[in-house]
């Protein structure tokens, strides 16, 4: 008999794994900018600031996830998102902030209700 890992935990180590390739700004950058169609490295670089160096490290994580493929075009590097479900990600993940971010306004305000209050007296 095999000690085989239930799948689950396999899963969830892959997404963790994906998780931690979005873990650093500047793919996120590369990946939002890719969001819109294909671009080359050359606009990704001016673009972000980065040194070639770094930005090659970038995109070879990206590569690695396979949440980018690269093409060439007239002699010229371009990357593009593997599929839609990249840029989905990207908008769920904004707008999962967005609402954390409003749902912790609304406590602030709640926590501060008080000492407006006695303030006022």
């Amino acid at each position: 008999m095999k000690d085989e890992l239930p799948a689950g935990v396999v899963l969830s180590e892959v997404k963790a794994e994906l998780f931690k390739s979005l873990g650093h700004p500047s793919r996120i950058r590369v990946l939002e900018m890719l969001a819109d169609g294909p671009v080359a490295v050359s606009r990704l670089r001016d673009d972000t600031g980065l040194e070639p160096s770094n930005l090659s490290q970038h995109l070879g994580v990206l590569r690695r996830q396979r949440l980018i493929v690269p093409s060439r075009q007239d002699g010229r590097l371009f990357y593009e998102l593997s599929c839609p479900e990249v840029s989905g990600l990207l908008l769920s993940a904004r707008s999962l902030l967005v609402t954390a971010l409003q749902s912790q306004r609304l406590t602030l305000m709640t926590l501060d209700e008080p000492a407006k209050e006695s303030a006022v007296r």
